[in-house]
């Protein structure tokens, strides 16, 4: 028996939350597991220890339940269901949301208006009309995923998902799992989803709600937490799988790619940079303040831990305003959205890169014109680096630091940024109509896959060519049947004939 201090208070005990989605296990089966109790944030998971076994034992669920329910489902009744969903989650009294906005703070380390907003906005991708455009993005006709259509070489042409997916999901995102799901369900592959450590928790609450909308569709989703790279887990998952994608950094996807089976389909999506370009229109004096507010938002929002942040902004030589006094306007801004809504708690080993980068530029500034520094008044909260001579595009830390580089034109753009091309991925552009094609045509040339508006940078439209492939038609494979065979086989119809009869005395009637 344990006695209570005077006057002190009782301890409160964390509630308890499932961190895992396995709707084909009894409740006899789940009980037989051995289970744990894991702190993310100052939230509480129960999950259950994930060994090879289990994984074996899911995966034929998956499968069994992907034949029964998913493999002969048309395509436009999986938008419909999905579509219902969105709408549920579009809706502020929604307990799944309400559950969302209250654990993933406390998860992240995001303050709750941002998580509220993210959610709100980047749900908005997945609507039914959003859904059909995602679809029509990557199938000219996207019956092919339900049996074979004609195709332009006059014959048919079927379109098939894997049976079962293994997908490894990122966690730097609040709700960026939901992407990695709808893509299996619309090319009707079951998913063996890996929760990330970061934000293991949305995927579950979008699968449950998933399953009080359709608990059979439900049935083709598995959500489970295990350590990164164990190799004997995730051996049993890629040899039941028939693909395999994974989001992460160059250590993860190629620890993957070197472990999946020979001829086994692999979808990376690995780390990616993205930059913004600011043309002398939108430097204008009654523009420019308004192009340095919707530029704070694309850098702080989600702190620049998304692949479509932008790492730096090119700024064009030629307006109104000057560079620097940009560079000015958007540390005004940065200011603003940081009172607003607060970065997310830094380790110190972050805290202590953006100080030792901060010390470096204000030691150039010194006695450097073409360098300047703007900070928040107290910590590391937000930087802007006004910088009007770099060597090259160099990446940032993250957590909303931001280098600001002055350019005379395309060309200046091209050259800074060619040593990354390999690794990038959006640009963001304020420029006047007329010159969007020319800016285009130089970003694309230079590797860029997507190109937004400023302001628009952390939120893809639907059916986006994520990483510049299609995120459908990458999973599928395409069955054709050649029309030259169709009109061999037509002679079938009229000159096959049935042996005639025999009675059992051998004789024909």
């Amino acid at each position: 028996m344990t006695t209570q201090a005077r006057g002190s208070e009782p301890p409160v005990e964390r509630p308890v939350h499932d961190g895992f989605f396995l709707p084909q296990l009894s409740q006899t089966e789940l009980d037989e597991l051995t289970w744990e109790t894991r702190p993310f944030g100052g939230v509480a998971l129960r999950m259950p220890v994930v060994t090879p076994t289990l994984i074996d034992l899911v995966c034929q669920r998956l499968l069994q339940a992907q034949a029964e329910y998913l493999a002969q489902r048309p395509v436009m009744d999986i938008v419909d269901v999905l579509g219902r969903v969105i709408a549920q989650w579009s809706d502020p009294d929604y307990h799944w949301r309400r559950q969302a906005e209250e654990l993933l703070p406390a998860i992240t380390g995001y303050v709750p208006e941002m998580i509220r907003r993210g959610l709100k906005d980047y749900l908005k991708t997945f609507r039914r009309d959003r859904l059909l455009r995602f679809l029509s993005q990557d199938f000219e006709n996207p019956l092919v995923l339900d049996g074979f259509q004609p195709n332009r070489a006059g014959g048919r042409s079927r379109a098939y998902g894997p049976k079962l997916t293994t997908q490894i999901f990122a966690g730097n995102i609040p709700g960026l799992p939901v992407w990695n799901l709808i893509c299996g369900l619309l090319v009707k592959s079951a998913t063996l989803g890996k929760s990330a450590s970061g934000e293991p928790l949305f995927a579950v609450l979008f699968a449950h709600s998933l399953a009080e909308e359709d608990p059979h569709l439900a049935d083709c989703l598995v959500i489970l937490h295990w350590p990164g790279g164990h190799e004997e887990i995730e051996q049993a998952a890629f040899t039941h799988s028939e693909a395999v994608t994974a989001t992460g950094g160059r250590a993860t996807i190629e620890s993957v790619a070197g472990r999946l089976p020979v001829g086994m389909p692999f979808v990376p999506y690995g780390h990616k940079m993205s930059f913004g370009v600011i043309g002398r229109e939108a430097l204008a004096l009654n523009r420019y303040t308004e192009t340095a507010r919707r530029a704070a938002h694309d850098v702080s929002q989600y702190d620049q831990q998304g692949c479509l942040s932008p790492h730096c902004l090119f700024i064009e030589r030629g307006g109104a305003v000057d560079p620097r006094t940009f560079a000015a306007a958007l540390a005004a801004e940065m200011g603003r959205f940081e009172r607003s809504k607060p970065r997310a708690r830094l380790t110190l080993e972050e805290s202590a890169v953006i100080e030792r980068i901060r010390s470096s530029y204000e030691f150039r500034a010194y006695d450097n014109e073409t360098v300047e520094l703007f900070t928040s008044n107290t910590g590391t909260g937000w930087t802007v680096i006004y910088e009007e001579e770099p060597e090259r595009f160099e990446p940032s830390p993250l957590n909303r630091l931001l280098r600001v580089h002055p350019v005379d034109g395309m060309d200046d753009v091209e050259r800074l940024t060619a040593p990354l091309r390999g690794y990038l991925q959006t640009a963001g552009v304020a420029c006047s109509p007329d010159r969007l094609d020319d800016w285009s045509q130089v970003l694309g040339r230079g590797g860029v896959d997507r190109i937004c508006a400023i302001g628009q940078m952390p939120e893809p439209a639907a059916g986006w060519h994520h990483d510049g492939t299609g995120s459908l038609t990458a999973l599928i494979r395409w069955v054709d049947i050649e029309g030259a065979a169709e009109a061999a086989l037509e002679h079938y119809d009229t000159e096959w004939t049935l042996p005639r009869q025999q009675d059992s005395a051998g004789r024909r009637p």
